[in-house]
């Protein structure tokens, strides 16, 4: 009689340290350095964003090949590697005079992008965790949910005691003498999977992932994530303005901006205890309805409403489950073979729409001449993505083979 598997604790919680600290490091730190860089270097903030578009953009093109890499064991070189490439890009950046050369390291950033953020995270879990993937990807979240709260703070004192470029600095030390480090320590080379998997398991192919793409329910799967990515990238931008707009202090819209990051934690929390009774089909089901229901409310708000932090922590407990989703059910519905290749595919065109996503609301909203336009437009795509989520249940309802399921549990 087999002994119940036992979590690697130590393995996952340094794994989700890195990936909070990615995030912290890459994706939210950047908004802060756009004040002083326009006054020291006299560029305009739509430059600099583009650039930061750009990461998002080239992020994509390299999510399937750095899926299937790590799909093939190469998950402590893909990681390490994103790491250090981190950390020397964030080194570039500190000493950028020209341009171009800013355009150039953000173009590179989505490489690193593609190796260190949530996907190869969760694809290495997937391989190293079998059976017990379903807790370690839930905690991971949680802890990544935390990079906003940690390293917004963190970074606005660096650059005001260090200034913005020795502050690029010290954020490169925690990507080379942390993640990189943890990256080589905890993942072992050439990561076979885990034992917890069915003996047997066939070696992923390509193959594997092209079945898939055969699947009409898995590019029902890819719409639904491509309009919530559109949702959760575009609107933040412009969420502090638009509720300005509507009527709210510029207090009421920051507090409210402030409930979703927590929210997205609570949500995670929340789907964590309530998910075996609900299985992941029903808690995606659940995740999109708040979708709707939060922007079924926003134009009713009347100016001043409390009910403007109901909006917000229904916008993010929405956004903190769908991470969780995305990650969880696909393996459920097309099989546990090439994880990581079919997580970069799911992942490629969400990148590709979500980096466009700021400029696209921003374009609608200078062309209808006020926010109403955007409030119906994420409207109409969350009420899209709950019955794309819809159409993928029915279309593999009666089609699902016990043994293809990726068993998540435990």
């Amino acid at each position: 009689m087999s002994t119940p598997a036992r979590m690697p604790w130590a393995f996952v919680s340094a794994l989700s340290l890195t990936v909070l600290i990615s995030y912290g490091t890459i994706f939210y730190a950047f908004a802060l350095f756009i004040e002083p860089m326009s006054r020291d270097l006299g560029w305009g903030k739509s430059e600099l964003t583009a650039a930061y578009s750009l990461a998002l953009g080239t992020s994509a093109f390299f999510a399937v090949p750095v899926g299937r890499l790590i799909d093939l064991g190469y998950g402590r070189l893909v990681m390490t590697g994103g790491s250090v490439l981190a950390a020397i890009l964030l080194v570039l950046w500190s000493r950028v005079e020209s341009y171009p050369l800013f355009v150039l390291i953000w173009a590179a950033f989505g490489l690193s992008m593609s190796c260190v953020f949530y996907e190869p995270g969760f694809a290495v879990l997937a391989r190293r965790l079998g059976f017990l993937t379903r807790r370690g990807i839930t905690f991971m979240t949680l802890v990544g949910g935390f990079a906003s709260t940690l390293f917004i703070p963190l970074t606005h004192l660096l650059i005001e005691y260090l200034g913005w470029r020795d502050a690029l600095l010290v954020l490169a030390a925690f990507n080379l003498f942390i993640c990189a480090v943890v990256h080589a320590v905890f993942i072992p080379p050439a990561l076979k999977p885990s034992h917890h998997h069915e003996s047997g398991e066939a070696r992923p192919t390509p193959a594997n992932a092209r079945r898939v793409l055969l699947k009409a329910s898995f590019w029902c799967f890819v719409a639904c994530s491509v309009l919530q990515g559109l949702i959760a990238a575009g609107l933040p931008i412009h969420l502090i303005p638009l509720l300005t707009e509507q009527g709210f202090t510029l207090e009421m819209a920051v507090v409210a901006f402030s409930i979703i990051g927590p929210a997205q934690v609570a949500g995670r929390m929340t789907m964590a205890l309530g998910e075996r009774a609900f299985g992941m089909k029903g808690t995606g089901i659940v995740t999109l309805a708040l979708g709707v229901l939060a922007f079924g409310l926003l134009p009713l708000l009347p100016p001043g409403s409390w009910l403007v932090a109901a909006f917000a922590m229904l916008f993010g407990a929405s956004n903190g489950m769908m991470t969780i989703v995305r990650a969880l059910l696909p393996p459920e519905l097309f099989g546990r073979e090439s994880y990581g290749t079919v997580q970069g595919m799911i992942a490629m065109p969400v990148r590709l729409t979500t980096a466009a996503a700021p400029f696209l609301f921003g374009a609608l909203w200078a062309w209808w001449g006020s926010y109403m336009s955007v409030m119906i437009l994420c409207l109409g795509m969350s009420f899209c993505a709950l019955a794309f989520f819809l159409a993928v249940l029915l279309l593999q309802k009666g089609r699902e083979n016990p043994e293809n399921s990726l068993a998540l549990g435990g």
